[in-house]
C-alpha cells in the first residue's frame, strides 16, 4: 500500500466520521464540508478502479457505520462486491443504535432497487 492511498483512506475515514457526527448533531455546515471532501475522494476513486478496489477492501471492514455506508455507496456505484455490500447495508439499516445513519443505509438500498 502506498503512502498516497494510506492518506486517502485516512482522510476518507476522518471525513465520514465527521459527516456522521454532524448528521447526528444537525450541524449541516460541518457535515456539508466533510461531504464535499468525501465526494472529492469518491471522484478520485472512480477515476482509478484499482485504487478504488484496494481502498474499498479496507474501508468496508471499518467499524464506523458511516464509513461503511459511504464505502458501500461507492462500491455499488462501481458494481464492486455488490452482494456483500447489499448485505452490509441491510444489516446497517436494521441497527437501531446507529439512528438516522441506518435510514441512510436503507435509502441507498431503496435507490439501488429502483435502478
Amino acid at each position: 500500500m502506498n503512502k498516497d492511498m494510506i492518506e486517502l483512506i485516512e482522510e476518507f475515514i476522518e471525513n465520514a466520521i465527521i459527516h456522521g457526527k454532524a448528521t447526528y448533531d444537525g450541524d449541516y455546515k460541518r457535515g456539508n464540508k466533510a461531504g464535499d471532501k468525501l465526494f472529492e475522494i469518491c471522484q478520485m476513486m472512480k477515476e482509478n478502479i484499482g485504487l478504488a478496489q484496494n481502498m474499498l477492501d479496507i474501508l468496508l471492514c471499518n467499524d464506523e457505520p458511516n464509513v461503511k455506508i459511504w464505502a458501500c455507496s461507492i462500491a455499488l456505484d462501481m458494481g464492486y462486491k455488490v452482494i456483500e455490500v447489499e448485505k452490509m447495508l441491510r444489516k446497517l439499516s436494521e441497527m437501531p443504535e446507529i439512528g438516522i445513519l441506518g435510514f441512510d443505509a436503507k435509502m441507498i438500498l431503496e435507490t439501488m432497487d429502483k435502478l
